[in-house]
């Protein structure tokens, strides 16, 4: 369901709803992040992946040349990929993460309400 202004698909919802989750994987492996930050050389930031399942993936150290091209081929296959420079601490890794979840669980909200609506008052797709 596809319109001009989104898409507020069950797909759509589903995505979101997935990424909340993705989003606590991080936060829960917040300190494992930083750790590899540690391997981090100069010019580069981390990219930690999420695999589809909900895992923990791995990390990748990436040009920040890179960053454009590299971090969309990470995601496929359904996967996160979130970008962390040297530096972040396990509490910029968490409030980050928080932040995704949120607004992946608002996404949520706002599709489950423009549902709603146009579904109509009885369920019926009708106004």
């Amino acid at each position: 369901m596809a319109g001009t202004h989104g898409d507020f698909s069950p797909e759509a919802r589903d995505r979101a709803h997935r990424t909340a989750a993705a989003a606590d994987v991080y936060a829960d492996h917040a300190e494992v992040i930083v750790a590899a930050l540690a391997g981090v050389p100069a010019g580069h930031v981390l990219v930690a992946v999420v695999e589809a399942d909900h895992r923990i993936g791995a990390m990748h150290a990436v040009g920040t040349a890179e960053i454009v091209t590299r971090v969309p081929q990470l995601e496929e296959g359904g996967r996160w990929a979130m970008v962390f420079s040297p530096g972040s601490s396990a509490d910029d890794v968490r409030r980050r993460s928080g932040q995704m979840a949120d607004i992946a669980r608002q996404r949520v909200a706002a599709i489950d309400r423009i549902t709603a609506r146009r579904a109509g008052p009885d369920g019926s797709g009708s106004r």
